[in-house]
């Protein structure tokens, strides 16, 4: 008899699949922050953040074991357009970030930490995910 038990599944996600579920379901999640899709250079730094799958593995990377918030790396990867943010601003960076992690890679929890980066003070990592996340690109 086999006695292999199999506890992490490996999905793979397409970044033109993420980007699809943010454009159709961002909004109807997060109704609060419907003013921030399609808003300018914040919204399209997220999508393209969300397109590259090197990036992204990375975010994802230092999430789950690092425990560094996805908003954290987002910040210092485009710190050039983080100076003087409106407090919504940040906030709609966080729901953008919360949705990928627990609506499109399923992450069951979250934790608020103190970052203090790119006038940001806390921000979320996300865990409780049995499976193994990783993003492609499309080819």
């Amino acid at each position: 008899m086999n006695n292999i038990i199999i506890k992490e599944m490996f999905f793979v996600f397409l970044t033109t699949e993420i980007i699809e579920r943010i454009e159709n379901d961002f909004v109807l999640t997060y109704k609060p922050f419907t003013q921030f899709k399609n808003s300018g250079e914040l919204w399209d730094r997220c999508i393209a953040t969300v397109g590259n799958a090197d990036i992204m593995n990375k975010i994802i990377f230092c999430n789950d074991y690092l425990k560094v918030p996805p908003v954290k790396v987002f910040a210092k990867l485009n710190a050039d357009i983080m100076q003087d943010l409106s407090d919504n601003d940040k906030k709609s960076i966080g729901a953008f970030w919360g949705f990928v992690f627990k609506f499109v890679f399923n992450y069951k929890n979250q934790k608020s930490i103190a970052v203090s980066t790119q006038g940001i003070k806390t921000a979320t990592y996300f865990f409780d995910n049995k499976d193994v996340v990783e993003v492609r690109d499309v080819r």
